[in-house]
């Protein structure tokens, strides 16, 4: 359907995914001129009566709603063919791809997200109303840690459908609190429900309740006890670990009452780690390993120690055997038991001593193969770290300790150091490209590109692609630093369009445009022979005007034609943006 436009009013860019009720694009509103999100219901059920009477009553409760972590929903239309819905455009990445991605989250950042959803929560639950399918593909995070939470109220739009419901059922069982399980209907202690476990998932890297099929999700959400968070991730602090603890306790009424209080926790947490206060409170008793033993001990401690009984020695006995010889037969006695204590220690010592071996030759090979290696010399491989390595190929070992040929004790375990490849990759060409396609493009080099884009307007580039990088593409990068979309929102809406005018004879055409002169300066100075590039976009268009090696040591001045009121000139440096002009 890209390309289309639905109701004379929405032009379809680019699809951005599809989902079990509708396909996402995102669209241009021709008539406002804004970007926005447009969601079709797919065909199979277009014509759905039941189905479209629960979406609409859904739609109809999320108008009231306006709220920063809730994308406003602009215009629906179930009437149409097929039947949409517009919202507003937000720009970000769903949380389940950043916790398959990056996860485990530090404790910081998990606190901030989830004080974002919750936020997004108290205003739903504040307006009367459950969000029912709160899971990390409903949660968009953006720059700066923003959240909008997307979904509201779709779990009845599904059980509309058997088939519908069956599939999302399946999707959501991990996030499913258990009294969803018997039958009950979504409620605030549900949403809360699922707040701890996607605190769970970003954290631990893992969900708390898991199973080979839904059914066996479900059971263990009912019945296998609470994990432990710290046992996870150590890093969690207690009192991270004991709101997660309460939001997952099976008894809805043992959970946070409502989402401000949970909200007002969390909080705490974040101000105590900005602060560098302690966190070893928890909103819920958790149990404490050293407790029982702690107790017995302290009652051992104040257990008042029993008289011994009075010691009658034989004192005719002793007076038989003269001291001299008493105390030769006890110095003997020692020096017996302290010898065969020796001994024994000895022989243990040498009779289950393990065998020693040297650390194999392991450098420079794959790691699937250092591993055999390491295991058949009985020694036990661990990765400590992927690093980047200029001399050795992704997955290939660069570094070990202990150092290779050193003896180690059987068993011992060898930390290795494993390639990720150059730390540099040059930047590839996504001119042309949708937003979301250079964006995989690029990730898929191993690169990071920042959530933020530059907007630009463009006659050549349609509204929603991407006109360019920075750094440009062909440019030699390091893979730590991120990459900027420039993206096209077209020739903007400034003012009206013109109708065309019929063509005049030669003689009443305006004179052509005079050209405006640019002084552009390239600092070399210290430097070696350069190449550079110089772009310029005016009235005439995009060009190159100048493309060749300058000499290092000097600045050079370039003069530089430009035509229109508005000129754009782009200096490079070695394929590197270095400046910019706009006049």
């Amino acid at each position: 359907m890209t390309g289309n436009v639905l109701a004379a009013r929405y032009e379809l860019i680019e699809q951005l995914a599809e989902g079990l009720l509708f396909q996402v694009y995102r669209a241009r509103d021709l008539t406002r001129a804004r970007v926005v999100t447009l969601k079709a219901l797919r065909a199979p059920y277009a014509q759905n009566r039941p189905l479209l009477d629960a979406l609409q009553m859904t739609l109809d409760a999320r108008k009231r709603l306006r709220h920063p972590n809730l994308p406003e929903l602009y215009e629906s239309d179930l009437d149409s063919q097929p039947p949409f819905l517009v919202e507003e455009f937000v720009r970000g990445l769903d949380l389940a791809t950043r916790i398959r991605r990056t996860a485990p989250f530090t404790v910081p950042i998990a606190v901030e997200i989830m004080i974002g959803v919750v936020e997004g929560l108290q205003a739903i639950h504040a307006a009367g109303l459950t969000h029912g399918d709160l899971r990390p593909a409903n949660v968009i995070v953006g720059s700066e840690w923003h959240v909008w939470l997307n979904g509201l109220g779709m779990r009845g739009v599904y059980r509309a459908e058997p088939g519908l419901a069956a599939a999302h059922e399946a999707r959501a069982a991990a996030y499913t609190a258990p009294e969803l399980f018997r039958g009950a209907a979504p409620s605030i202690a549900s949403d809360i429900y699922a707040c701890g476990v996607i605190m769970f998932e970003m954290i631990a890297a893992a969900l708390p309740f898991t199973g080979e099929t839904p059914v066996l999700t479900a059971e263990a959400h009912l019945n296998e006890p609470i994990p432990s968070l710290r046992q996870r991730n150590p890093a969690t602090p207690r009192t991270v670990e004991g709101i997660v603890t309460k939001c997952l306790q099976k008894d809805p009424s043992m959970r946070y009452a409502t989402a401000l209080q949970l909200l007002n926790d969390l909080k705490a947490v974040r101000d105590a780690l900005r602060f560098g206060k302690t966190l070893g409170w928890s909103p819920i008793d958790l149990p404490d390993s050293r407790g029982a033993t702690s107790a017995q001990s302290d009652i051992f401690a104040q257990k008042p120690a029993q008289p011994s009984a009075p010691v009658v020695e034989d004192e005719e006995d002793e007076e038989d055997i003269p001291r001299w010889l008493r105390t030769m037969l006890r110095v003997t006695g020692a020096l017996v038991v302290v010898g065969l204590v020796i001994g024994f220690a000895a022989w243990m010592a040498l009779r289950f001593v393990p065998e020693d071996r040297p650390v194999p030759q392991v450098v420079g090979k794959p790691l699937e193969e250092v591993n055999q290696i390491l295991r058949a010399a009985e020694l036990e491989p661990e990765v400590r770290l992927e690093g980047y390595s200029e001399q050795y190929p992704p997955g290939v070992v660069y570094s070990v300790s202990p150092p290779e040929g050193r003896v180690v004790r059987k068993g011992s375990k060898v930390y290795l150091w494993v390639s990720k490849g150059s730390r540099f990759v040059q930047v590839p060409n996504v001119r042309n490209l949708p937003e979301s396609r250079a964006r995989r493009e690029l990730e898929g080099m191993g690169l990071v590109v920042m959530d933020t884009v530059e907007e630009r307007r463009d006659a050549e580039i349609p509204l929603g692609y991407v006109i360019g990088t920075v750094p440009p593409a062909g440019a030699r990068m390091d893979r730590s630093r991120p990459v900027k979309l420039i993206v096209s929102i077209g020739m903007g809406y400034d003012t009206p369009p013109t109708t065309p005018e019929s063509p005049q004879p030669e003689s009443a055409q305006p004179p052509r445009e005079q050209a405006r002169l640019f002084e552009v300066q390239v600092d070399l100075t210290d430097q070696p022979d350069r190449r550079i590039r110089i772009e310029v976009e005016d009235s005439q268009g995009a060009r190159t005007v100048l493309d060749e090696s300058r000499t290092g040591g000097q600045v050079h001045t370039i003069d530089v034609e430009a035509y229109g009121n508005r000129v754009r000139i782009r200096v490079y440096v070695d394929n590197e943006l270095v400046q910019e002009i706009v006049k």
